[in-house]
């Protein structure tokens, strides 16, 4: 898996714990809180047959500890977000990313996705050098064996594959009109009158910048934007407009709008907006799939189990970077 792929991956989980918590907010619209009944030991939850023990999920609590320790202190955990402490938002950001993850690695057999023997290779090296780095007193806190790192790096990996293959036949032709990537001036009004006195002034000829900071409604003047970011009156009068023209009038919902074209085509901009276009197909594709998974798919989530991890409980040193390590096998 790619570096890109695997932050694509990433990202896409976020977005998957942004739409909703697993443990309350329907991230898997078929869960069943239990205690201990359908899941056995260390098991924290189930997703169809994929299991996530909480040795495993231990590995996340970590590495987040490690992460937002470093930069906020300790008592950053029992900080209250409107009635939600930090900890119990990233333990459930946890959960979140890890359940994405093992329900991903689910489809691995709809689409004949399997790691090769270099890639098992490469998990086993990089669960080794992790592993190693553990002190005894890492380990036994996290319960942590070395088949317990393994199967996570194996799963990671695997769910990116499950991304490519999934996506591999995205239209990627992106035309320049398209991406086209403008930036404009602009001037902002709150009535037609006083949009109407701009116009004059600046059909006798007045600077649209010294128009612009005399009257508009916004403090910002110049934006760069392409297209479906405004209202479709906003882009249609936009889009035609030739370097340094000035539009008539356009009316839309938040208020009256006067631009002047900076530039029509930001060749650079355009070209990463192309990429940024394919992406975006790639992901809407993924996340149908995805979607339909979750719905389908049943589960079972051991709250009692989960509610017994809490960050202070941890005071010594943290262990290495999980990911990090992880990109250095997988990652390139």
């Amino acid at each position: 898996m790619t570096k890109s792929l695997g932050k694509k991956l990433a990202v896409l989980l976020s977005a998957a714990v942004l739409a909703g918590s697993f443990t309350g907010c329907g991230l898997l619209q078929n869960t069943e809180i239990v205690f201990t009944t359908g899941l056995s030991g260390n098991q924290l939850f189930k997703i169809g047959k994929s299991v996530c023990t909480l040795p495993e999920a231990m590995i996340y609590v970590m590495d987040y500890q490690r992460q937002y320790e470093g930069v906020y202190g300790v008592e950053m955990w029992e900080h209250d977000f409107g009635g939600v402490t930090f900890e119990e938002y990233v333990k459930d950001t946890i959960v979140d990313q890890l359940a994405s993850m093992k329900a991903i690695t689910l489809l691995a057999g709809d689409y004949d996705v399997a790691l090769s023997s270099d890639e098992e290779n490469q998990v086993s090296q990089a669960a080794q050098e992790y592993f190693d780095a553990l002190s005894t007193d890492q380990i036994e806190y996290m319960d942590l064996e070395l088949k317990d790192v393994e199967g996570l790096y194996r799963d990671h990996a695997l769910s990116g594959k499950v991304y490519e293959e999934i996506t591999k036949d995205v239209n990627t032709e992106v035309s320049d009109d398209e991406a086209r990537i403008i930036t404009v001036q602009q001037i902002r009004l709150d009535s037609s009158e006083t949009a109407q006195t701009v116009k004059e002034q600046l059909d006798s000829g007045r600077d649209f910048a010294a128009v612009a900071s005399a009257y508009s409604l916004d403090s910002q003047i110049t934006y760069t934007f392409g297209r479906g970011e405004h209202d479709s009156a906003y882009e249609e009068a936009a889009f035609v407009l030739e370097n340094d023209q000035v539009s008539d009038i356009i009316e839309t919902e938040d208020g009256y709008y006067i631009l002047k074209c900076v530039n029509n085509f930001d060749q650079e901009a355009t070209e990463a907006n192309k990429i940024t276009m394919v992406e975006k197909r790639r992901d809407e594709l993924f996340e149908s799939v995805y979607d339909q998974l979750v719905a389908e798919t049943p589960s079972q989530f051991n709250s009692r189990l989960w509610g017994k991890v809490h960050f202070a409980d941890w005071t010594g040193e943290m262990p290495p970077d999980f990911l990090g390590i992880y990109e250095q096998y997988l990652g390139t």
